[in-house]
């Protein structure tokens, strides 16, 4: 018969210091903190004072006295109760002179000075003195905080004579200070998602070993004293364990498969239930075999192990990213998997991670037989996208667990490729132009991970189109020079023009061997941004959360399109883009013909400008492909005139230009703008 589990208690104490600096992200690591060991599915912790106290103490005011009278009242509740009393002391700490013992500094605290301060070691160990006290854990988040471990003799003596259990998780070493909160911090982020390689309970060992992975500069230490218990104490359940044991992790296209296919399994097999374990869909795929060997029953096991797969990913997604995973990084992870394949997702895929695997394990091209290949380069590139090393053993195990290890060591190859190819890009601006005419100086920048490694200018003796189009070629083969020596592949060219050249010159069209926009990602962008008058300087603040705007439009297209009457009075169109009625991306259903004033006027108050170059224009009827082509602008723009120089279908996203001035554009023109231009030498003379 199994004994009855201890009630846990959980007190959380986090004074800010008087004489010390103000710890900005106290409170808020504390509160966290608490919240994740209170949480029933977590921490299962109940409040470890008497009702009518909070648990949580924290904030100014509070004195060393108190806190101390604090934790002696938690105590003697945990003994009352005969609960496990988990200790949680974030803030100042410091050890006095040659000892070796943590001082907790509350508001009346100095540094240095004992008196006035709290014996961590003392506290503890009067704590776990209480009899009815099976066990105290500790965490300590404050510069020396292993100085908190009591005295071997210390916890063999007094009342319970060393019968009781102490295990202590401390953020810091003796000797070493700790770092805005990251401690406590990183320990709520892993005890929220959980440990995708631990059992269902986190133990010491368990965090301790993922803090230090995670935690740089701070040296994580773990204390486990057993005293007379046969078990260790455990900090929290296993959110990863419990979500792969609770099922839920497949969607609707598994459970459509597993009801069609299991249904024709003869005798019919019966469906596992969406809340489904994992251990009942191993059971569902043994009874299938089981049966005799048909089409039916083969079709029945790809769809079970298509939801095996499904649920050990989702799990694996969620324990490895944990709270670094968002909508965003999934979205462009996936968008950008299906673009190297020249896919679209489904209409109807919910950006989530069970809705993602569900689509990409049930949706696949007929050329692959389950979806693995694309199951593995989207959590590959997911990983990127959230910061996640691809180096990480994790993967490994992963790969292993699904039946895939070389799909997914191929995938983190392919990520690892992919982010070579976005290492340098090549800027090329016509800012130098005068009243909207070809400049006789085009000016380039080589960029490196998004920061500057070369600047040069480039005649245009000519002063026009075919002048600038040899100057940029130029300016291409002095960045393949670069590129060359670094060993670094050159893809992307943005290109920056004024207003009335925008409309009339098509630069990705250029280039004397071969087209620019066959070698290069082309983006256009606006010149003028790089020299702002004073209008555009006062509205930049706007722009930027325009952008933001845009980029976190999660369906469909956010663009305000403006037909030609809408444009007919200059004057009208000024108002309502000051007023702000158009606040997103701007679509022109006409070309603007030569009118560059018109071209200015909506630069001004929009990144993203866009405008059709045939005389049919881009009614509404049209508007249905860059709707579903969103998630891929601007690149897709390019790959739309690729497929029209080589004759094939290109839809009608290749009768549109664009102007897009994203994040990184702005921020590489408020850059520009504030590091002065290099002296002119003797031989280049003045631009």
């Amino acid at each position: 018969m199994r004994s009855r589990p201890s009630m846990r208690h959980v007190l959380v104490v986090a004074p800010q210091c008087a004489s010390m600096e103000r710890l900005t992200r106290l409170e808020e690591a504390a509160a966290d903190l608490f919240a994740v060991l209170s949480d029933v599915s977590v921490g299962a912790c109940r409040p470890g004072l008497p009702p009518g106290s909070s648990a949580l103490v924290t904030g100014d005011g509070l004195t060393s006295a108190e806190i101390t009278a604090t934790v002696h009242t938690a105590a003697a509740y945990a003994a009352e109760h005969g609960a496990v009393l988990v200790l949680a002391f974030l803030g100042h700490g410091f050890v006095p002179g040659q000892a070796a013992t943590l001082h907790f500094m509350g508001a009346d605290s100095v540094e240095d000075v004992r008196h006035g301060s709290v014996n961590v070691s003392e506290l503890l160990t009067r704590a776990l003195d209480h009899p009815g006290i099976p066990g105290v854990l500790g965490i300590i988040d404050t510069c020396h905080a292993a100085g908190a471990l009591p005295a071997a003799q210390d916890l063999t003596a007094g009342t319970r004579l060393g019968q009781s259990r102490l295990s202590l998780l401390m953020g810091s070493s003796l000797s070493q200070a700790a770092v805005d909160l990251a401690f406590s911090r990183g320990l709520t982020t892993l005890l929220r998602r959980g440990l995708l390689t631990a059992g269902r309970k986190l133990t010491l060992a368990d965090l301790g070993h993922a803090l230090r992975r995670e935690l740089v500069g701070q040296n994580i230490t773990a204390f486990d004293y057993a005293g007379a218990a046969s078990e260790p104490l455990w900090i929290a359940r296993n959110a990863s364990a419990r979500m792969a044991l609770l099922g839920g992790l497949t969607g609707p296209l598994a459970h459509e498969e597993l009801t069609e296919s299991l249904g024709r399994v003869d005798p019919p097999v019966p469906v596992p239930t969406p809340g489904a374990s994992l251990q009942s869909v191993l059971q569902c795929r043994k009874d299938v075999l089981g049966r005799a060997p048909s089409e039916e029953r083969d079709r029945a096991v790809r769809a079970l192990d298509g939801a095996i797969i499904a649920i050990h990913t989702v799990t694996f997604i969620r324990g490895w990213i944990g709270g670094k995973l968002t909508t965003e990084a999934m979205r462009h992870a996936l968008h950008t998997m299906l673009a190297a394949d020249r896919r679209v997702p489904g209409a109807s895929v919910s950006i989530t991670d069970v809705g993602i695997i569900d689509e990409l394990a049930f949706n696949h091209p007929e050329s692959e037989t389950d979806g693995l290949r694309s199951i593995a380069r989207f959590v590959a590139l997911l990983g990127q996208a959230c910061g996640m090393s691809l180096d990480d053993p994790a993967l490994e195990d992963w790969g292993q667990r699904i039946e895939a290890p070389a799909l997914v060591n191929d995938a983190r190859r392919h990520a690892a490729t992919r982010t070579d190819g976005q290492r340098m890009g090549l800027v090329v601006s016509l800012h130098a132009s005068l009243a909207g005419e070809w400049p006789e100086t085009l000016d380039a920048w080589l960029l490196m991970d998004g920061a500057l490694l070369e600047h040069e200018q480039f005649t245009n003796g000519s002063a026009d189109r075919r002048g600038a189009e040899d100057a940029v070629e130029r300016a291409v083969l002095w960045a393949d020079e670069h590129a060359r020596t670094l060993k670094l592949p050159l893809k992307r060219l943005d290109i920056a023009i004024p207003s009335s050249l925008l409309l009339e010159w098509r630069p990705e069209e250029a280039g004397a061997a071969l087209l620019l926009g066959v070698r290069f990602d082309v983006r256009l962008h606006w010149s003028n941004r790089l020299n702002p008058d004073a209008v555009l300087r006062s509205i930049e603040g706007t722009l930027a959360e325009r952008w933001e705007t845009i980029s976190e439009c999660g369906d469909g297209a956010p663009v305000d399109w403006l037909a030609h009457e809408e444009l007919a009075d200059p004057q009208t169109l000024r108002s309502q883009l000051r007023n702000g009625r158009y606040a997103r991306g701007i679509g022109l259903t006409q070309h603007p013909g030569t009118d560059a004033r018109l071209m200015e006027t909506l630069l001004a108050y929009t990144p993203v400008l866009l405008w059709p170059h045939t005389a049919g224009g881009f009614p509404k009827e049209r508007h249905g492909c860059l709707e579903a082509s969103w998630w891929a602008m601007p690149g897709v723009l390019t790959r739309a005139y690729r497929n029209r120089w080589r004759g094939e279908e290109a839809g009608d996203l290749a009768d549109l230009r664009a102007v897009w001035d994203d994040q990184d554009w702005l921020r590489f023109c408020r850059h520009f703008r504030s590091t002065p231009p290099p002296a002119p030498t003797a031989d280049e003379g003045t631009a």
